[in-house]
């Protein structure tokens, strides 16, 4: 297993998540495999316990691994993806069915892009760091879904927080960047909502929800937007409407 360098910029818990990663490309982890326990990693890797939950929480969330309570962190078998056209934003779509929504900003940041996130926005300079934005959706008042967007920094020059006050972000991207999302590409599946995600869509822990990853491309097929949403299901169902 590869080490961890302290004498780099890259955050230490990306550059662990990038090593497990690479096992997992490389073979030497396969669908099923148990990953080593947090502690041995802390020593193996002389890093935080906090690194190493950073790191492996990181994975949990995009689907490379999964967690069993009280037999450890498993990799993940590789899930069906489906491509979607006629692509409509989230407020858009809402707005058609006379939803009312409202939006609130958790957090807005600059950070350093992990390999899934340079992958899914195809960024190739090393310097080029990506905005994330983690928004609470409502629906007629009630938290409905928890969206993690990722733009990337080279694509969205001067990109503020401001710039999504009441406003959707593909009319954001459209009247600020010009871009016109025409493609995703979007997987979608079951998960339990953790004690983190319960409490900020006030339902109960362990509640099932939807989670779905989306890749959204401008008119010349350039990776724009990738987001991660976790949506409630107790009180929702979801329609899905495929076209030619």
């Amino acid at each position: 297993m590869e080490i961890v360098d302290k004498n780099i910029t890259t955050p230490l818990h990306i550059q662990l998540s990038s090593i497990i990663r690479k096992m997992i490309e490389d073979g030497e982890l396969k669908e099923g495999d148990a990953i080593i326990p947090e502690r041995e990693l802390c020593s193996r890797q002389n890093v935080s316990r906090m690194t190493v939950n950073k790191a492996i929480m990181g994975l949990v969330s995009e689907g490379i691994l999964y967690r069993v309570q009280g037999k450890g962190t498993f990799v993940a078998k590789e899930k069906k993806k489906y491509e979607f056209s006629n692509v409509k934003g989230f407020t858009d779509v809402m707005k058609e069915k006379g939803i009312n929504i409202r939006t609130d900003i958790l957090s807005f940041e600059m950070e350093v892009p992990s390999d899934l996130i340079k992958n899914k926005l195809n960024i190739k300079d090393e310097n080029t760091n990506v905005y994330k934005i983690v928004r609470l959706r409502y629906t007629d008042g009630e938290p409905f879904g928890i969206e993690t967007v990722y733009l990337s920094e080279q694509m969205c020059k001067g990109f503020t927080k401001g710039m999504l006050d009441n406003n959707s972000l593909y009319k954001m991207l459209s009247e600020n960047y010009n871009y016109k999302i025409t493609k995703a590409r979007q997987t979608m599946e079951p998960v339990i909502l953790s004690e983190e995600e319960s409490n900020i869509l006030d339902t109960e822990e362990g509640a099932l929800a939807l989670k779905l990853q989306r890749n959204s491309y401008n008119t010349e097929g350039k990776p724009i937007e990738y987001t991660i949403s976790i949506f409630r299901s107790d009180k929702y169902q979801y329609e899905l409407i495929l076209s030619e």
